[in-house]
């Protein structure tokens, strides 16, 4: 019995640890503590390599009936790779793989992030909130919806 009950209590110790005491970090949150606040580089300007490079999943909300009235979710679409060097790719996800896959430079401020693709040409991405962001659908490829969102992914 003195065994089952130290083996519950450390469970419950290891499931109280935060994310961070376990080795994880919070994504998006760059060198400025996990706060909201913009990244801020050395100079004290906004640095958009701190607060937007890396991996963001673009999903289109959806809404459906069913039995039990109007349901919705989201759909994940595709991949935005924006990289520390100032280059990005569009990746569509696997079960989206018609749309068009593209590539160009990035840059942004503490508002939008502008992507300079290829085929797609300049797409504005506005800043809607600590690690997510939103841009026209259309331009991604996307018919029969206005919105993309994108969050940080990785």
């Amino acid at each position: 019995m003195k065994k089952q009950f130290l083996v519950v209590g450390a469970l419950a110790v290891t499931l109280a640890l935060p994310l961070a005491a376990c080795g994880g970090t919070p994504a998006a949150t760059g060198d400025d503590g996990g706060s909201d606040a913009p990244a801020a580089s050395e100079d004290g300007g906004f640095d958009a390599v701190d607060a937007y490079w890396g991996q963001w999943r673009g999903s289109v909300e959806i809404t459906g009936t069913t039995v039990y009235g109007t349901a919705g979710g989201s759909e994940n679409m595709l991949d935005l790779n924006l990289a520390e060097d100032g280059t990005c790719t569009v990746e569509p996800l696997e079960a989206h793989a018609d749309l068009p896959t593209d590539s160009g430079t990035w840059e942004g401020t503490e508002s939008e992030i502008t992507l300079h693709l290829e085929t797609a040409g300049d797409v504005v991405l506005t800043v809607t909130g600590s690690a997510k962001c939103e841009g026209d659908a259309h331009a991604f490829g996307i018919a029969d919806f206005d919105t993309i969102n994108f969050d940080f992914y990785g």
